[in-house]
């Protein structure tokens, strides 16, 4: 019974911590808007986000059209995907 004690007293205290309130971390807020050689410079993983694709729009007024959106996607995004070794969306990997 006392070992169990022990180990309850143990779990709660790795739980509940040392007793000191956690302190916030920065407020970051929205991401700003990027350009596309910021973009370039991303971690694969971050780049081609939905959210980093709306960053780029942002950036460049030009590109809230679908038809220049559209363009860009082809002659900037899919080169680049290529260069990045990911397949574009319906293509097999490898």
């Amino acid at each position: 019974m006392r070992c169990w004690y022990a180990g309850s007293l143990l779990s709660l205290f790795l739980i509940v911590g040392c007793g000191d309130e956690p302190t916030p971390g920065p407020f970051l807020g929205p991401l700003p808007p990027l350009t596309v050689e910021q973009w370039r410079q991303l971690p694969v993983q971050e780049k081609y986000d939905e959210s980093t694709f709306d960053r780029l729009r942002e950036q460049d007024s030009n590109l809230q059209s679908e038809r220049v959106w559209d363009k860009f996607m082809k002659e900037v995004v899919v080169p680049e995907r290529t260069k990045d070794g990911i397949p574009a969306p319906g293509q097999p990997a490898g």
